[in-house]
């Protein structure tokens, strides 16, 4: 479980890395100037690395994708409820609705099968219709009917701009001390306490986007520049039941 932790860890720095290459002072340098994140009444997430390990019978979870069983080199599976046939290397996809104003799309593969089940894998895309951002002190009393781990952030806000799914917004940047020692700072609004960061700074942020998805932000400061403010980092998903 801890060796797959690191693979999972080292995929998802690997694909933060370009991001914080045109960002961070002293890596990489030159290319496109960087675009805003854009506002609007829609927020999507990835999950570049999804997983699922399926025994026959499963369904992969929030999907219409199970899993009948094995037929010699071949993989019986329903989509949709519909039957197919598929072997390793071949698609499994599914988009649908998650919960009221959720939305998905699973662009999976099966992969080779270990011991009698069917790993799949690929990204995911969710998408929140018309977010509602509502700050939270913690995820715990909440019972999620889905989870996903290692969503990737990458974010520009410029100045004046909500930080997306957030009650945070970047006010602009400021310099604390003089000469040489000189830190650029990020100054925000909506949080408790001091609400400066400077560059390598963390961010977290918990709440619910709408009624039925809560999210957890773990940011870092990855730039502060003229162009605006870069947080990289990862965020947990949560699709809630019923009662929540």
């Amino acid at each position: 479980m801890n060796q797959n932790r690191r693979v999972l860890s080292g995929l998802i720095l690997f694909l933060l890395l370009p991001m914080l290459a045109c960002t961070v002072p002293g890596i990489g340098g030159g290319g496109p100037a960087a675009t805003p994140t854009p506002l609007g009444d829609t927020l999507s997430f990835l999950i570049p690395a999804y997983t699922a390990n399926l025994d026959p019978g499963d369904t992969v979870p929030g999907t219409r994708l199970t899993y009948v069983g094995r037929e010699g080199d071949a993989y019986a599976v329903t989509i949709d409820g519909l039957a197919a046939t598929k072997r390793t290397g071949d698609s499994f996809i599914w988009s649908g609705v998650l919960a009221p104003g959720v939305y998905a799309n699973y662009n999976l593969r099966l992969t080779t099968s270990l011991f009698g089940r069917l790993p799949v894998a690929g990204p995911v895309e969710i998408i929140v219709f018309s977010p509602e951002p509502e700050a939270l002190a913690s995820l715990a009393g909440l019972s999620p009917a889905l989870q996903y781990n290692n969503v990737v952030v990458n974010y520009l806000i410029p100045a004046g701009r909500i930080i997306p799914g957030t009650t945070v917004s970047y006010v602009g940047q400021s310099v604390q001390g003089q000469g040489e020692q000189a830190a650029r700072l990020a100054e925000l609004a909506g949080v408790d306490g001091y609400p400066y960061l400077a560059i390598g700074d963390s961010l977290t942020w918990t709440g619910k986007l709408r009624p039925q998805i809560a999210i957890q932000y773990n940011l870092r400061v990855a730039a502060i520049s003229e162009d605006g403010l870069r947080l990289a980092g990862t965020a947990e998903i949560w699709i809630l039941g019923g009662s929540d």
